[in-house]
């Protein structure tokens, strides 16, 4: 069963009654997903489609955690351009070593993104 595209009013009332365990565990499983208890309950009845506030959640910060390296690699590889010409080393480092640094940096965040792209596809997120 598909989730209906147009809003219908909503008119008929089904009553059931749980301990406190099973309604404790329906409200957190709701809170979850970002939904009322009446909704992920209709949405677990008629096998419509749940998605997770957690994967969500955890797909913004790959993402966010991605842009923050792009960043950082980005002032290294501008301090690097403005260093052009100077001496071999950086304090302890060398050109070589900055510049596999931020080589690492942009392999980190392709890693970042594929693992993002995994959870949406594998999730539906």
């Amino acid at each position: 069963m598909t989730v209906p595209k147009e809003k219908q009013k909503r008119t008929h009332h089904i009553d059931s009654r749980l301990t406190l365990q099973e309604y404790q565990v329906i409200t957190s499983k709701a809170k979850a997903t970002g939904y009322t208890a009446s909704e992920y309950m209709r949405r677990v009845a008629c096998s419509y489609p749940l998605k997770s506030m957690v994967d969500q959640l955890a797909v913004n910060e790959l993402l966010q955690t991605r842009a923050d390296l792009g960043r950082v690699g980005g002032l290294f590889k501008k301090w690097l351009v403005a260093q052009e010409g100077r001496t071999g080393t950086l304090g302890s480092r060398s050109y070589q070593e900055i510049d596999n640094i931020v080589s690492k940096i942009e392999a980190s965040q392709e890693r970042l993104l594929n693992i993002a792209e995994n959870i949406i596809k594998t999730k539906g997120v």
